[in-house]
């Protein structure tokens, strides 16, 4: 069964979760309303890990899916940018 992993709203980087796991699935909005935000998972403890998925959120939408597993190795890394801010909840196994 899947955990959930929920990240508070920001702009900045934050280290989801370290050491070994599988990515099932993601929910994400966009909190500011007026600007998008991109979100890329990566494997490892820095903006420097392998890319594993990439978000695009647009101005005050939000996206939800269960997806095919993703293995990651060390860690989820997410890494925001763009000028929207994101809240997520990362599903993983």
């Amino acid at each position: 069964m899947a955990r959930a992993i929920p990240l508070t709203t920001g702009t900045g980087d934050v280290q989801a979760s370290t050491g070994a796991c599988t990515l099932v699935g993601f929910s994400a909005r966009e909190t500011v309303g007026s600007a998008s935000a991109d979100v890329t998972l990566r494997d490892g403890t820095d903006a420097t890990g392998a890319i594993k998925a990439i978000l695009r959120l647009a101005a005050n939408g939000s996206q939800a899916a269960q997806i095919p597993p993703v293995d990651f190795a060390t860690g989820v890394f997410v890494d925001r940018s763009g000028t929207g801010s994101s809240e997520l909840v990362l599903y993983v196994q």
